[in-house]
């Protein structure tokens, strides 16, 4: 899509959640094996373990590399399988796998980094918004352990780092996308950014009066420095920035490629984004009969094939003004 090229705020987000995916998506690759450059963080496996952990861990490898020769003398199997078989068994280790995240974040930083290439603002800008959804994944990693022993005791826990659901990185990112700040572009490639805020007011308390009109703030700028991150209270290395103001996506543009909500189905019932509140822009809706052929009564045969009925449906549905 065309904004994707544009300093918008959804642009930030895009590039951030695109920064996080592909570090969190690596990062477990790893430690799952589905990798052969990079195995589990070798700054966390097995570090801090005490002798007779490990003496009880070496213990148990050698139970489960019992069970996997005598799994593999019942059935009949090839010799290239039992040598895979066995290969993967003697790199089978206790201690916990942990996510390797530093090769997660260097992977995503030599994919997507690397495209920018220009000293200008967008790139400045776009590079920041993706350490952002990197630190978005590394800030938010979580211990997870299980449990050894006879009948699910714990008499031994393994315990590793493992990467967050992603679904916790998505909540992260939205919100410091409606955080985000606004970066002036009036020095479009010739220096650093400046932050964009707005400087309070100060009021004179009058007594008995009734209270001034409430003015618009004047707006300051502030230098971001050279890594776009300035002394303010807010911590700006994870913070999404952006230098556009974003156009009204509720009405159709063709240049900027925005299709617009005029003619999108909504949910009357829902008061979330895809309610109709919230879709139509105000504009309201209109309630629809449609009538559809649908596959219905479907029966399965043996063997093998589905065989269904057409079936006529008629609903309400409700469209955007």
């Amino acid at each position: 899509m065309i904004f994707i090229s544009t300093g918008y705020r959804e642009s930030a987000f895009a590039y951030a959640i695109a920064a996080a995916g592909v570090t969190h998506s690596v990062a477990r690759a790893c430690a799952q094996g589905r990798l052969i450059s990079c195995g589990c963080d070798p700054s966390v496996n097995r570090r801090g373990m005490s002798k007779s952990l490990r003496e009880s861990l070496e213990k148990e490898k050698l139970r489960f590399l019992d069970a996997i020769a005598e799994s593999n003398s019942v059935f009949e199997e090839g010799d290239s399988l039992r040598k895979l078989k066995a290969n993967q068994a003697s790199r089978w280790k206790w201690g916990g796998c942990s996510h390797n995240m530093a090769f997660g974040v260097e992977f995503s930083e030599l994919f997507l980094d690397s495209r920018e290439k220009g000293a200008d603002i967008q790139s400045q800008i776009n590079l920041h918004n993706n350490r952002a959804g990197r630190k978005a994944v590394s800030n938010n990693m979580q211990v997870r352990c299980k449990c050894h022993g006879m009948s699910g005791s714990c008499q031994l826990k393994t315990c590793w780092k493992s990467a967050p659901d992603f679904r916790v990185v998505g909540r992260v990112l939205k919100q410091q996308y409606r955080r985000a700040i606004l970066v002036d572009q009036s020095n479009l490639g010739n220096g650093p950014p400046m932050i964009v805020y707005r400087k309070p007011k100060k009021r004179k308390h009058v007594p008995n009066l009734r209270p001034p009109r409430r003015q618009p703030r004047e707006q300051q700028l502030a230098p971001v420095g050279n890594r776009l991150g300035g002394p303010t209270n807010r911590k700006l290395e994870n913070a999404l920035f952006y230098y556009q103001r974003s156009p009204n996506f509720c009405e159709r543009d063709q240049i900027s490629d925005i299709p617009g909500t005029i003619g999108r189905r909504c949910n009357r019932t829902s008061s979330g984004s895809e309610g109709c509140a919230s879709m139509c822009c105000g504009r309201g809706y209109n309630l629809i009969r449609e009538k559809r052929i649908d596959r219905c009564n479907c029966k399965f045969h043996w063997c093998c094939f589905v065989e269904c009925d057409d079936c006529e449906i008629e609903e309400w549905i409700s469209v955007c003004n």
